[in-house]
């Protein structure tokens, strides 16, 4: 079998396992041919010239232009050819920190609700529907973007794409920080996460087509630091600007620009400096080979060559003459557009018949295999992340509720109350002509209580309820006591004047942001060690086989389950488990990227992250019901699904060796 492309040139590097340039003897073109002897470069000249050649005798013949292989695979050795001679280097690692960029704000996207609900539920006055949908509605905003902006990328080019997909994530996530209702900050929420959705997809297959077949797995899965990075950058933004304590959480709630608003703005760091970064990136080469563009491929190699070469005097060794033929564009939508809108509407009009590219019998049973280990990834990987710090909080509610001060039968005559009282129960106790100002109600019960006579001014109340109980002739003055915080009691001559306004939620003072800090701070510095295991191991192993053993050791270590009643032992557990699964995602992510071909290349990987999205939220909701249930629900839920998952892995096909 043997490759040829139309082109004056000169030969690069011999090679007994993939195609080589090489120059045939009365030919003056470069020739792409497969064979195990090293091939020959011969000097030739232009007919009726006189000028001698000489041919290695064990190089093999050229093939007619009826046997040549695809023009991909053509396309693929000329690029990875190319790539060789300009070099990995300055240029790389200039991309690798634009992209490492754009991949952080993905994970920030992510992450930032859960830090932003416990202040903005107080302003917005969520309810806990509301909250959970404000959470399902980052990925939904995902979902739909990673489809778009996916089959867009492979219409339109991926730096293209990828700076408006940004240039959307970054509007609206600006626009966000000025929505004064619920509603407007869900539509809002929706765009951004829209925006954000093509990072992933296109970042990868970006990367990936700047670097040679020897480096990609180890650079891709580097790559992925950033996305522990960005969950590593939120949570710090998070404890330097939001308060730390659930009253703090309502005191600055009385600021016209809330804290939690400046967390939002400082959020949107990394996809602005990933936008600036991008204006001074190229173009893939292999996308514009892809689309007929050889000459603009052809300068950007020359570009990579200068980037990553110090001394002026170098030359890039490969010039216009060696490009393959001009083939013209593939398909109508890859001409160059004269406007942007252009570009898109006609990519937009071929969007359906591009995503059922997908499942032509070609692609079909790939296809079918990611789409179901991505599913089974999602929702555990996503899932965990919900259970894991809801089973906390719930194991440190019950460690709080034994701590709780009981006080019974009591008498108060007279008493002023102006501090903080917490976790404390009164019951079958009396009060009378007292008064609390200036007070913090915080998780107090008043149980089988008489109360008569008495003044509530200036009090903030969390969970606090007044139960069987009787008030006679109380005062409550500019107070957050609210009706339904009496459960069955006898209300007499009570008035009730200047109540606070705003939301009557039953907000929980109990949140300690250092808590937080700590669980998700170690949660994502325990991808790191993970992601650079994956890197070593990802061209040892294979892609496949590293997904498999990942996910069935993932699978099994949640067995491990059943003996967390802890919170240190669930810290613990949960950054053991996330250092194993995140070297498999990784993996997943690598051979995905490398898996479809370049018209399909983020198509194929925006079908799939979309349908992953999908999985998380269904992977949220359910894992969340499994707070209060016996341990044994949530273990066996995570070993069937990931296990499930690592052996459909070992169907899919070995991608490390693939030209991209």
């Amino acid at each position: 079998m043997s490759r040829h492309v139309n082109g004056a040139g000169r030969t690069e590097g011999p090679s007994s396992e993939s195609a080589s340039l090489v120059r045939h003897a009365t030919n003056p073109f470069m020739s792409y041919t497969e064979s195990n002897a090293a091939p020959a470069e011969a000097d030739s000249a232009a007919a009726g010239a006189g000028a001698g050649a000489t041919t290695d005798p064990s190089a093999a013949p050229l093939a007619d232009a009826a046997e040549l292989d695809t023009e991909d695979s053509v396309l693929s050795q000329f690029h990875e050819d190319a790539i060789q001679q300009a070099g990995v280097g300055l240029f790389q690692f200039m991309l690798f920190l634009v992209l490492g960029l754009s991949l952080a704000a993905d994970t920030i996207e992510l992450f930032v609700v859960a830090y932003v609900i416990p202040s903005a539920e107080v302003e917005l006055c969520m309810t806990s529907i509301q909250k959970g949908w404000l959470g399902a509605i980052t990925f939904v905003g995902m979902m739909i973007g990673a489809i778009i902006w996916g089959v867009l990328s492979d219409a339109m080019g991926r730096r293209r794409t990828l700076v408006w997909a940004l240039t959307v994530n970054v509007i609206f996530g600006i626009v966000t920080v000025f929505m004064p209702t619920y509603g407007t900050f869900m539509l809002s929420r929706l765009c951004s996460g829209v925006g954000i959705g093509g990072s992933i997809p296109i970042v990868f297959a970006y990367f990936c087509e700047f670097l040679t077949k020897a480096r990609r797995g180890k650079y891709l899965s580097w790559l992925l630091v950033f996305w522990s990075i960005g969950g590593v950058f939120v949570a710090f933004a998070a404890w330097v600007i939001i308060p730390r304590t659930g009253v703090m959480v309502v005191i600055e709630e009385r600021a016209h620009f809330s804290s939690w608003r400046v967390f939002l703005l400082v959020c949107n760091l990394p996809s602005i400096l990933a936008l600036l970064g991008l204006t001074f990136m190229p173009e893939s080469p292999r996308f514009l080979l892809e689309a007929g563009r050889e000459i603009e491929a052809m300068r950007v190699y020359q570009r990579i060559y200068k980037w990553n070469h110090s001394d002026p005097c170098a030359q890039y060794a490969l010039t216009e003459l060696e490009l393959p033929k001009q083939r013209g564009y593939r398909d109508a939508e890859r001409a160059p557009s004269k406007t942007i809108m252009a570009g898109l509407v006609t990519a937009l009009d071929k969007f359906w018949s591009r995503l059922s590219q997908l499942l032509l019998p070609s692609h079909r049973s790939t296809t079918l295999v990611l789409l179901f280990v991505w599913f089974m990834a999602a929702f555990g990987y996503y899932g965990l992340s919900i259970w894991f710090p809801e089973f906390i909080k719930m194991i440190k509610s019950r460690d709080y509720s034994t701590k709780a001060t009981f006080v019974i039968d009591a008498q108060y005559e007279h008493n002023y109350f102006n501090y903080t009282i917490s976790n404390t129960k009164y019951i079958n106790s009396t009060f009378s002509r007292c008064k609390w100002s200036n007070a913090i109600l915080n998780h107090v019960d008043f149980i089988n209580c008489d109360i008569r006579e008495s003044v509530f001014t200036d009090v903030k109340s969390s969970r606090t309820n007044f139960i069987n109980s009787t008030l006679i002739a109380n005062r409550f003055v500019d107070t957050d006591i609210y009706e339904y915080r009496f459960k069955n009691c006898t209300l007499l001559n009570n008035s009730f004047q200047a109540m606070v306004p705003g939301c009557k939620l039953d907000f929980d003072y109990n949140l300690h942001y250092v808590d937080v800090f700590q669980e998700n701070l170690i949660g994502q510095i325990s991808l790191l060690p993970g992601s650079f295991i994956a890197s070593y191991l990802l061209d040892k192993v294979g892609r496949a086989k590293m997904i498999a053993v990942s996910m069935l050791i993932s699978s099994g270590a949640g067995f491990f389950m059943w003996f967390l009643q802890t919170k240190i032992g669930v810290i613990v557990f949960e950054a053991a488990f996330n250092m194993v699964f995140i070297s498999g995602w990784n993996a997943l992510d690598v051979l995905t990227t490398e898996v479809y071909p370049t018209n399909l290349r983020t198509t194929g990987y925006g079908f799939i992250s979309s349908v992953s999205r999908v999985a998380g939220v269904i992977g949220t909701l359910t894992f969340g019901q499994f707070i209060e249930v016996n341990l044994a629900i949530p273990m066996l839920t995570t070993v069937a699904v990931l296990a499930m998952g690592g052996l459909a892995a070992l169907r899919l096909p070995e991608t490390k060796d693939v030209l991209v």
